[in-house]
């Protein structure tokens, strides 16, 4: 195993402690004050490595990164510090990239090692974006340089509609085929379509547009999960598609 995939494993395997970490309160910030000594210091080396990460920095990143290093992003990309350096690189100069820090945490690891849990919001102009960071950071002559890092992006659930927006409910009722010749059902119930899978299980879908649904919650595997419906040239529903992130599954609905 390289480096790099030891500390993407050791990155991973410290999951619980970040989760401990934001569940018990141990946060560097309290009630908007700033943090002091040594939380204060790694915050500031961590907020200066991300917003030198996302705007295209590398003067100022490439010295704040260890030497071993490992950067897992949201889409499950990783690099190696030679590959994090690259991707800054290709970013827009000087996009002005604002990062909104909240629930930040600090735990220590060991001597001169600290783990870093904090939620942020990324916003370039109208458009933000909320995500999570994980960073183990070492302390090496005085100065705090990130070892490991990882963002996990917070979904966030589309801006309901009314039933009437989205189309008369009767017309997505029916069954479709999943690729193992499975049926899901679709069913209006108490004014709200549900499906049904082919376990039994029952999920409500919310309207969020003309013949688009989403989930009420989050799948632990996909994240967000949308579903279209698509009409012939007669206006008759024939499939049903599910949309999840970097997948769509086509289900053509079973004639009777």
């Amino acid at each position: 195993m390289t480096s790099s995939a030891r500390l993407v494993s050791f990155l991973l395997a410290l999951a619980p402690a970040v989760a401990a970490c934001a569940s018990t309160g141990r946060a560097a910030t309290a009630g908007g004050a700033p943090a002091s000594g040594v939380g204060a210091a790694v915050l500031a080396a961590h907020h200066a490595w991300w917003q030198a990460f996302v705007n295209a920095d590398t003067a100022r990143l490439a010295p704040l990164t260890s030497p071993v290093f490992s950067l897992t992003l949201s889409s499950g990309t990783t690099f190696d510090r030679a590959a994090t350096l690259a991707q800054a690189a290709s970013y827009p100069p000087g996009a002005g990239l604002g990062i909104d820090w909240a629930d930040e945490a600090v735990r220590p690891l060991g001597p001169g090692a600290v783990l870093v849990a904090s939620r942020g919001s990324e916003a370039v102009g109208q458009t933000t974006q909320a995500y999570r960071y994980s960073a183990v950071l070492q302390e090496v002559g005085g100065t705090w340089r990130m070892s490991a890092a990882q963002t996990t992006r917070v979904a966030a659930f589309t801006p309901r509609v009314s039933a009437a927006v989205a189309g008369p409910l009767g017309d997505y009722a029916g069954e479709y085929r999943t690729p193992r010749g499975l049926a899901l059902r679709i069913a209006v119930r108490d004014s709200i379509l549900v499906l049904t899978e082919p376990s039994g299980k029952e999920l409500p879908l919310e309207p969020i547009g003309p013949g688009l649904f989403e989930f009420a919650v989050l799948s632990p595997a996909n994240g967000v999960v949308r579903f279209a419906f698509t009409r012939d040239p007669t206006g008759r529903v024939t499939a049903l598609n599910q949309l999840a992130p970097g997948a769509v599954n086509r289900f053509p609905r079973i004639q009777r």
